[in-house]
């Protein structure tokens, strides 16, 4: 992959950052849409969560764009003969944006995280607690990355002039790998938690498929975070820095928009479902007076209503059908009543997996 071409990089990464930057942005305004728009309990932990890990998205993208216009993409040579100062000030803008690309694929599992255990561990804290500790191990991890990205050379500024004693940079190298090796695992970790346990519900084969899938999107974050690996050893390059390290900047973006994205469409999917639902009613209230004449005249032909039974109770409806997917999804008090599917039957409302039993009733008729 030529990543833009042989003598400006610069423009391609440009493209690439606030595509899939805007991809990033689209879903996790959808999210809080859809969030909000099914909550009254205004903000809550994981809205927070995914808008720290938006903002980190965009710093970094904005600073990518500063960086560029300073010459990354370039090949380091060709600037220095340009512009010796500004070729240094460069590549110190670029230690600072090393620093800041750590974070972009560390705070996103915070709200990968906050799904999970509001869905799978509401009633169990001991989930909260693994999922919740295995991610402050990577923040701590990447916390120790960025301190010791600035000072592995005394001065400071020898990181950019080059000037003065600095560490073996392999050390913060092998660092890289490992919180991006961990972050691969989480990724993967959080992505197959969901199948095992959507596995066990008793539901329709292919609704299964399509709820599983839309919780665990954090596959392909672990995908790229594993490709993106062999893109490290790109700053090892001394030679031509502003230029080596542009692979690892495009992937970069595309990691983090991964891990938004991985946050965010599953929650996106109530909002999906009305927005469906209301397209479906307004081309039916378009069908008109035709459609409800052929619906009087086949229940007259039938001599009866599709309700044959008086036993059967109607769920409530809050505009979005309330089926086993929904309600495994949906945070909140929005489909409370759902929890009583007879009277007397009751079962705490909120988010969680909850077990259908079926019971077979048999009827023998007894001779007299």
């Amino acid at each position: 992959m030529a990543y833009g071409g042989d003598v400006n990089r610069g423009p391609f990464l440009t493209t690439i950052n606030w595509v899939f930057n805007a991809i990033a942005l689209v879903a996790v305004l959808l999210r809080l849409a859809s969030h909000h728009w099914r909550e009254s309990q205004g903000w809550k932990k994981d809205d927070a969560f995914i808008i720290l890990a938006m903002a980190a998205n965009l710093a970094r993208a904005i600073y990518v764009d500063v960086t560029i216009s300073h010459g990354l993409g370039r090949h380091l040579e060709v600037l220095l003969e340009e512009n010796p100062s500004g070729a240094i000030a460069l590549l110190r803008l670029m230690v600072i944006l090393q620093a800041i690309g750590l974070w972009t694929f560390t705070l996103p599992k915070l709200p990968v995280v906050a799904l999970l255990v509001n869905i799978f561990g509401r009633n169990s804290k001991r989930l909260a607690i693994i999922l919740y500790s295995a991610v402050g191990a990577l923040i701590l991890l990447v916390f120790i990355i960025t301190i010791t990205t600035f000072v592995q050379c005394t001065p400071v500024s020898g990181n950019w002039t080059g000037k003065g004693k600095c560490w073996n940079k392999n050390i913060n190298v092998d660092l890289g790998y490992l919180a991006g090796s961990y972050s691969a695992f989480l990724d993967f970790a959080f992505a197959l938690y969901p199948v095992l346990q959507v596995s066990k519900l008793q539901m329709e084969r292919s609704r299964k498929i399509l709820l599983a899938g839309s919780l665990s999107l954090g596959f392909l974050a672990g995908i790229i975070t594993a490709y993106k690996l062999s893109t490290i050893s790109s700053i090892t390059d001394v030679a031509d820095p502003t230029w080596a390290t542009v692979p690892l900047e495009v992937w970069n973006s595309v990691e983090g928009t991964a891990l938004i994205l991985a946050a965010s469409i599953p929650l996106t999917r109530p909002l999906i479902l009305s927005f469906f639902h209301g397209i479906q009613a307004l081309t039916s209230r378009m069908g008109g007076s035709s459609a409800s004449g052929t619906a009087k005249s086949s229940k007259s032909s039938h001599g009866r209503s599709t309700n044959r039974s008086t036993n059967h109770k109607r769920l409530p409806s809050n505009g979005v059908s309330n089926s086993t997917d929904d309600i495994l999804l949906h945070e909140g008090s929005g489909f409370e009543n759902c929890s009583n599917i007879e009277a007397g039957n009751h079962r705490q409302s909120g988010p969680g997996i909850y077990k259908t039993v079926d019971i077979l009733v048999k009827t023998k008729t007894l001779s007299t």
